[in-house]
């Protein structure tokens, strides 16, 4: 008999664990990959029906609206570059450009679920129905290819930041957006990233809208925070 048996029956009971342990972490691993590469197909599925890629060889080829896609990034990437594609804000000037913008990336807090924002005037309302109809439609798409959806676009940001783009005081946009100056800095910031793609992304005339843009809503505090 063995005068260790003991000790090698704890080690070969160690090791059981360990080759389970390592053996549900690998197909851990092997679940996760087949998930990306079936999401990466389905995408490809999708950006190939709006005409982002080209199959019709046995290789993917990236057409010239699939290059634009590619240097605009964000979680509302294809929105973005459809609305440019079908043109709906070429009617925006400069400070409802940036109002729209504010619609893309502002994600309202919990408490402001019963917040009623006001509009902007002028051509905004009509380009931001449009923009949310085409939300409509790419949801439709991201559930008939079983993709992740997104959250509706939401406009009570949009107000403040157009204020804020036509010269209003900084003390009176706080008060229609009802954020601290941290915050509001915060979404400034997010906005201007947009804008910028925008304007690389983009032809005229959004391009040079966008750029205007960019030196209406980077103005006092939202200047200075980039120095600070």
């Amino acid at each position: 008999m063995c005068s260790h048996r003991e000790a090698h029956s704890r080690w070969a009971e160690r090791w059981w664990q360990l080759h389970r342990e390592t053996q549900a972490i690998l197909d851990q691993i092997e679940g996760r990959t087949n998930l990306v590469a079936s999401t990466f197909d389905k995408i490809c599925e999708l950006l190939i029906e709006l005409e982002y890629l080209d199959s019709s060889d046995q290789d993917l080829i990236v057409t010239d609206s699939g290059k634009m896609l590619a240097r605009i990034y964000g979680e509302r990437d294809l929105l973005v570059a459809e609305a440019l594609r079908l043109k709906i804000w070429d009617n925006l000037d400069a400070p409802s450009l940036a109002a729209m913008a504010a619609a893309l990336v502002y994600e309202p807090r919990r408490d402001d679920e019963n917040f009623e924002p006001r509009a902007v005037k002028g051509n905004f309302q009509e380009s931001f129905t449009k923009t949310q109809q085409l939300w409509d439609e790419l949801e439709g798409l991201s559930k008939k290819y079983k993709l992740p959806r997104s959250s509706r676009l939401e406009m009570d940001l949009s107000y403040p930041i157009h204020r804020w783009a036509t010269g209003a005081k900084l003390d009176l946009v706080l008060e229609s957006a009802d954020l601290l100056p941290g915050d509001f800095i915060r979404w400034c910031k997010q906005i201007i990233d947009l804008l910028e793609q925008l304007a690389k992304a983009s032809e005229e005339p959004i391009s040079a809208k966008a750029r205007d843009a960019v030196d209406l809503v980077k103005r006092g505090i939202v200047a200075y925070s980039y120095y600070a």
